[in-house]
């Protein structure tokens, strides 16, 4: 018989043993691959995203900066502007024109 002494049987009990743990071994790594391919996944997926919003965000700043510098020079204009009507509604002179002549008029 093959079943002779407990030796035999403490052989088997371990064979058997080494055969569960290596089947939960390998069911174990399957399925860390599987998380880690999913974390791969979700990482890849948050860079994209990361890469749009700063993309975005460039974009936005970029237009951002053309528009303070046109209102910039619009402001300028409206001062400029306003500086003149105010000289001429109080009836003096520019500070810009005093090489003009005064101008004359009726009285």
């Amino acid at each position: 018989m093959y079943l002779s002494t407990s030796k035999d049987i403490l052989y088997i009990v371990l064979a058997f043993a080494v055969l569960w743990i290596t089947i939960f071994l390998s069911w174990t790594l399957y399925y860390l691959i599987g998380i880690l391919k999913d974390a791969r996944d979700t990482v890849h997926g948050v860079k994209k995203a990361a890469s749009a919003v700063e993309s975005a965000m460039s974009h936005i700043k970029d237009k951002f900066g053309a528009i303070i510098n046109i209102l910039s020079v619009v402001g300028e204009g409206v001062k400029m502007a306003m500086g003149k009507v105010a000289d001429r509604a109080l009836g003096g002179n520019l500070e810009d024109d005093e090489d003009e002549p005064p101008k004359r008029g009726k009285k």
